[in-house]
């Protein structure tokens, strides 16, 4: 049951799942002052995966009197994580109920858990309830308005999200970042054409005053190749530009028509300027593997989870126990796959994946 905050549009909580927030925790909180030791260290272990250890964290934390709405906040976000849909309903509406009665910033930073509780049961126009109930508060919270647009989209309400798609894109015309998200949504509603016909009018209208990165992945996503490229690698050679995300696009343009040595080349020529960026080891190790290459494919996923970034390991661990597969290291790949099912025990398949390693 929804919470009556929610019903009511006094204010909702919950947090949603731009996967963003479990070190935001730590401030948005208050962790950190004196009182907390155990709440921190639930939060900590929430931020290196170890989610059996936060839970004896937060039933410590409890044992010792520290604050319970942190504690049901962090036990609501463990049991998210892990697709204990009803269990984290109930500790982050507990959570919020524990409060002082008037929204504060946690409360709004758990309203987003919430939602994305919702939403991964596919339960949209409670999502929608909570991010209505956020924009009462909050109404130039764009995010909960863009939140709430996909939700709408996903329940069938076309119409209504369009409404918060035009609304997040008036505030922010050049705001290129927005305008894919909104694509993507509506690629994943099965309707590709309106939002490839939105990217276009994009370029059409604003292209003047795009910078290269720009034309580059919006033409990439309107299925131009060459232009993307051409753009993006005017992009690299611009000494101002955050070579990061140009690089990345840049690769993956290369990627998708199958010129796999040029994108290896782009990401090697960036590694050697910089290595410390996880992101692009996993996608240079995607190429080797594409290219037969599996022992060089697993040095760079390897080198991508030495790198402090907890973020990409999900994606690296499970590339790489691909690489052992093709590459026939089975015992290899099962014993990493079994650390990355304790790390993300939300990943159903990756149990069907273990069984068939199990085996071999």
């Amino acid at each position: 049951m929804i919470s009556g905050f929610v019903k009511n549009n006094a204010f909702i909580r919950g947090t949603a799942a731009l996967a963003v927030l479990f070190c935001f925790a730590l401030s948005a909180s208050g962790c950190g002052s004196k009182g907390h030791e155990f709440t921190d260290e639930g939060y900590t272990r929430i931020d290196a995966h170890k989610y059996e250890e936060a839970l004896v964290s937060f039933a410590a934390a409890r044992e010792a009197g520290e604050d319970e709405r942190l504690i049901t906040r962090g036990e609501g976000i463990i049991y998210l994580t892990l697709g204990e849909y009803e269990q984290a309903e109930e500790c982050l509406t507990a959570s919020m109920d524990a409060g002082i009665g008037l929204p504060e910033r946690l409360d709004f930073d758990t309203s987003y858990y919430l939602a994305e509780c919702f939403t991964r049961q596919e339960r949209y126009e409670a999502a929608a309830e909570v991010y209505d109930a956020i924009l009462a508060l909050h109404p130039k919270d764009m995010d909960a308005c863009y939140l709430r647009g996909v939700a709408e989209l996903a329940a069938g309400r076309s119409d209504d999200a369009w409404a918060d798609f035009n609304r997040v894109m008036a505030v922010d015309p050049s705001d290129h970042d927005r305008l894919l998200n909104i694509y993507e949504a509506l690629y994943n509603a099965g309707m590709e054409s309106e939002g490839m016909a939105l990217l276009q009018r994009a370029i059409s209208d604003t292209g003047a005053s795009m910078t290269n990165y720009d034309k580059g992945r919006i033409s990439y996503y309107l299925g131009n190749n060459a232009e993307a490229q051409s753009y993006l690698e005017q992009a690299r050679s611009e000494r101002d530009t955050d070579k990061l995300p140009v690089v990345i696009m840049l690769g993956r343009t290369a990627q998708k028509q199958g010129d796999y040595n040029y994108a290896v080349s782009v990401y090697k020529t960036f590694l050697g300027e910089d290595a410390d960026h996880p992101e692009i080891w996993n996608q240079l190790g995607l190429c080797l593997i594409r290219m037969g290459d599996y022992d060089s494919a697993i040095a760079a996923f390897e080198s991508g989870r030495a790198l402090p970034d907890g973020e990409s390991d999900r994606a690296l661990m499970r590339n790489e126990v691909t690489a052992y597969e093709y590459s026939g290291q089975f015992q290899q790949a099962r014993v990493l796959m079994e650390k990355y099912m304790k790390a993300f025990p939300d990943d159903k398949g990756a149990s069907r994946e273990y069984i068939f390693l199990s085996t071999r």
